[in-house]
C-alpha cells in the first residue's frame, strides 16, 4: 500500500498542471474578449464622433449662410437692386449686351457735355421770322459718348445733318409758345439718341440736351 503512494501524487500533480492549463487559457480567453470589446467600443465612440463633427460642420454652414442672409436668392436679391437704369450704382447704367460697352462712371461723376456748332437755319416764320438759331449741348455722364474723342464727336456730321432737318421743318407759331423749346429740346433729343442706337450705342446713355441760344428772327 506504502509503494502506491507515489503514483497517487504523481496524479494528483498531472491533474494540477491540466488544471492550470486550463485555467490559463480561460484567462487569455477572457482578454481576448475584453481586448476585442474594448477596441469595438472605441471604434464605435470614434466613428460617433466623426458623425457628429460633420454634422457640426453642416449646422455651422447652414447657419453661416443664414447669418449671411444667403438664402439661394443673392444675386436675384442684387440684380433686383440695380435695375435696368443701374439705381443704387450713382450714374452707371446696365444694359443689354448687345450695345458697346463703356466702363461706367464713379458714383459721385460729373456730367461731360458735348458741344453742337452753332445752328442757324431758315424755318417756317409764318411771316413772323425767317431764321431760327439755336446752341446746343448734350449730358452725359459718360465721357466715352460726350468726351472730345466719344462717340458723338464721330458722329457729328451725322447729328448736325439730322437736327439740321428738324430745324428747318419748325413752325414759327409752335415754337412761339410757352413750352415750344422744351419740345423742340424732346425732339432733338431723340434725334440723338436715335443716331447712337443706329451706330451700336445704349441710347439713354445720353442724358438730355439743353439749349444754351433759342433765337428767332
Amino acid at each position: 500500500m506504502a509503494a502506491k503512494q507515489p503514483a497517487v501524487e504523481e496524479e494528483v500533480q498531472e491533474e494540477k498542471k491540466k488544471g492550470g492549463g486550463k485555467g490559463l487559457i480561460i484567462v487569455l480567453l477572457v482578454v481576448i474578449i475584453l481586448l476585442l470589446a474594448g477596441m469595438g467600443a472605441m471604434a464605435y465612440i470614434m466613428l460617433s464622433g466623426g458623425d457628429h463633427k460633420e454634422g457640426d460642420a453642416a449646422t455651422d454652414a447652414v447657419h453661416g449662410e443664414a447669418a449671411h442672409g444667403d438664402d439661394g436668392h443673392g444675386d436675384a436679391h442684387a440684380d433686383a437692386g440695380h435695375g435696368e437704369e443701374g439705381h443704387g450704382e450713382g450714374h452707371a447704367k446696365q444694359y443689354s449686351p448687345k450695345y458697346k460697352q463703356f466702363e461706367p462712371p464713379l458714383p459721385d461723376a460729373h456730367p461731360e457735355y458735348f458741344v453742337m456748332d452753332k445752328f442757324v437755319v431758315n424755318f417756317y416764320g409764318d411771316g413772323q421770322a425767317k431764321f431760327l438759331a439755336v446752341d446746343l449741348q448734350f449730358m452725359s455722364y459718360y465721357p466715352q459718348i460726350t468726351g472730345e474723342t466719344g462717340e458723338m464727336e464721330h458722329l457729328r456730321p451725322i447729328l448736325k445733318n439730322d437736327i439740321q432737318r428738324l430745324l428747318r421743318n419748325q413752325h414759327f407759331n409752335e415754337l412761339n409758345t410757352a413750352d415750344g423749346p422744351d419740345h423742340l429740346r424732346t425732339e432733338i433729343l431723340e434725334i440723338a439718341r436715335k443716331v447712337l442706337e443706329k451706330h451700336n450705342v445704349y441710347p439713354d446713355l445720353l442724358e438730355d440736351v439743353y439749349m444754351t441760344r433759342f433765337v428767332m428772327q
